[in-house]
């Protein structure tokens, strides 16, 4: 073998390890990205489902305000579930884009008027909302957070939430 095919031979050699090493360097950056995007979705879906089921919480802790006799408790839980869901808020805004980032904000405005209407406050925001109901308005509210979590998540056709207002057998079904 002479000098110029053992340089060819070295060239060819280090050539083909290149060419090699792009596309698995190239593969281990999307495997790394699917993990961590997949890892955030996780974490978003945890967050989006606690926020839901601490809406769930403050709502019905806040219809027995009224129909217990320790009312201090009732109100120290209610604050509890409150902080909960503030809690919860923040930690979507680190995860949330900006369209869930609003929507968890209007999730938790509403649900702490809800709050204070049950506690015997006025409405005060009713005529900025059109006359709607705070309850409504929270339904709405939490539609929209649905909604901008499945836009978020990828979930195909993220529009299709079901409405959340109470079932009446009367009106035709969606």
């Amino acid at each position: 073998m002479n000098a110029s095919s053992t340089a060819t031979s070295v060239l060819l050699v280090v050539v083909g390890a290149a060419v090699g090493l792009i596309p698995a360097y190239a593969m281990e950056r999307r495997k790394e990205r699917h993990a961590l995007a997949v890892r955030w979705d996780a974490s978003l879906y945890d967050l989006c489902k606690e926020c839901a089921a601490s809406v769930r919480q403050l709502v019905h802790l806040s219809h027995r305000l009224d129909r217990l006799a320790d009312r201090d408790e009732q109100r120290r839980k209610v604050d509890d579930e409150l902080a909960r869901l503030r809690s919860v808020v923040q930690q979507l805004r680190i995860l949330g884009t900006a369209e869930l980032q609003q929507a968890a904000r209007e999730v938790e405005h509403h649900a702490w008027w809800v709050r204070a209407v049950h506690e015997g406050r006025p409405d005060e925001l009713i005529g900025h909302y059109g006359g709607r109901a705070v309850e409504d308005r929270l339904r709405d509210a939490m539609r929209r957070l649905f909604v901008a979590t499945r836009r978020q998540l990828g979930v195909k056709d993220p529009d299709a939430v079901v409405s959340d207002d109470p079932i009446d057998p009367r009106r035709p079904a969606p």
